[in-house]
């Protein structure tokens, strides 16, 4: 009995280590001279389901719906840790706090708006079709020139 419960509390302690493990940043700039739009995800190192689901969509919506842009460098997209130092200006610049989306809409190498879509990305996260099918016009309406 004594064994059984060893067990049991290494493997519970275990899956819960690997659950709160960060699994690193995410940055894509392939080509900052021709970004039109930049796509912000912020978030803390120790995330609730609900916010890695929010990143799940969000990678979901880019790489099935913007591929080409993507590799190209028309959009960009970076997932960074707010609780990190060199994260810092970008999270005072985008009143980054916990799980924060945005979307900047780049105009000759110039930021020309800034759309916090958080309260969007709670409202809608519950529906990943949704998510995903309203994300992508928001995106397709910052691309249009």
């Amino acid at each position: 009995m004594k064994t059984i419960t060893v067990i049991f509390s290494i493997l519970f302690f275990s899956s819960a280590l690997a659950f709160s493990q960060n699994v690193g940043d995410t940055l894509v700039s392939n080509n900052p001279a021709i970004t039109k739009v930049k796509v912000f995800y912020f978030h803390i190192t120790d995330r609730c389901h609900t916010c890695y689901s929010i990143e799940t969509n969000v990678r979901k919506t880019l790489f099935k719906n913007f591929k080409n842009e993507l590799d190209s460098g028309i959009i960009d997209l970076q997932i960074l840790n707010c609780e990190k130092l060199e994260n810092v200006a970008l999270v005072k610049k985008y009143n980054a706090y916990g799980s924060t989306l945005a979307l900047t809409k780049i105009e000759n190498g110039a930021e020309v708006k800034i759309d916090d879509i958080t309260n969007f990305a709670f409202s809608k996260i519950h529906d990943e079709s949704v998510f995903i099918s309203e994300l992508k016009l928001k995106i397709q309406e910052l691309l249009k020139p």
